[in-house]
């Protein structure tokens, strides 16, 4: 991840098809001094064109767009922008999902009915390196981890006599 300069802007690239999370995002960011909304796509193609055609710091991507998966265009940016934080944005929070966008390069994974009152935050804590994650997404990870690797029970020593 690149160090972010003082001066300059967080740029932004939207991927989302639902319009009212469109307009509540736009207006997040047009509020905030330090981030400017390049792009506004509606559609996986339209993701994919935004990521040949500009260089963002950050991509919002929800998952389910009209014409395929945005875990094609988190790929894809992770392949061609991989100095690009990546977080997700949607209603998906089964593992499937979440695993799936996770090993395709997202760095962060926000479910749309908890991040709206703190989406500007999360945006500027991704781009200086950070990994949002909603809570319960967390906990899913974690179980997942947990079930991988088993915790081993360590025996106490008896006391002395």
């Amino acid at each position: 991840m690149q160090t972010p300069s003082r001066n300059a802007l967080i740029s932004v690239v939207l991927v989302e098809d639902d319009v009212d999370f469109q307009k509540m995002l736009r207006h997040l960011i047009d509020d905030a001094p330090d981030m400017e909304l390049l792009t506004v796509a509606s559609t996986r193609v339209q993701g994919l064109q935004a990521l040949d055609a500009l260089a963002m710091d950050v991509l919002l991507v929800d998952l389910g767009l009209p014409d395929g998966s945005g875990i094609d265009v988190i790929r894809a940016a992770h392949l061609k922008r991989p100095d690009c934080g990546i977080m997700v944005c949607t209603v998906f929070g089964d593992e499937m999902h979440v695993m799936q966008s996770l090993e395709a390069g997202a760095t962060g994974y926000l479910l749309k009915d908890s991040a709206a009152h703190s989406m500007v935050g999360e945006i500027r804590s991704l781009h200086l390196g950070g990994s949002p994650i909603s809570p319960l997404i967390a906990r899913q990870v974690l179980m997942r981890f947990r079930m991988q690797n088993p915790v081993v029970p360590v025996p106490l020593p008896l006391p002395l006599p």
